[in-house]
């Protein structure tokens, strides 16, 4: 995985972070659900929607388990061409 992900992501993903989770916190690819208090599975959810409708995609079962910290969330747009 690469460690920078260009600052439009970020700012998108901290959109939405701040949405769902309440969370304002800066963000880093190891930012998980240990370290998000309302990152849970509803969460989760919730989470995998807001992302496919700001990005324009469509996740996979196997990409929507894959998520775990925001740097597998960069790793996903960045197949899907984000």
């Amino acid at each position: 995985m690469q460690t920078a992900a260009p600052p439009r992501i970020v700012s998108e993903l901290q959109e939405i972070f701040a949405d769902i989770f309440e969370h304002d916190a800066a963000l880093d690819l190891g930012t998980s659900p240990e370290t998000v208090v309302k990152w849970d599975s509803l969460g989760h959810i919730a989470l995998v929607r807001s992302i496919e409708d700001r990005f324009s995609i469509a996740l996979s079962m196997d990409e929507m388990m894959e998520i775990q910290t925001v740097g597998d969330i960069i790793e996903v747009l960045r197949r899907h061409g984000a």
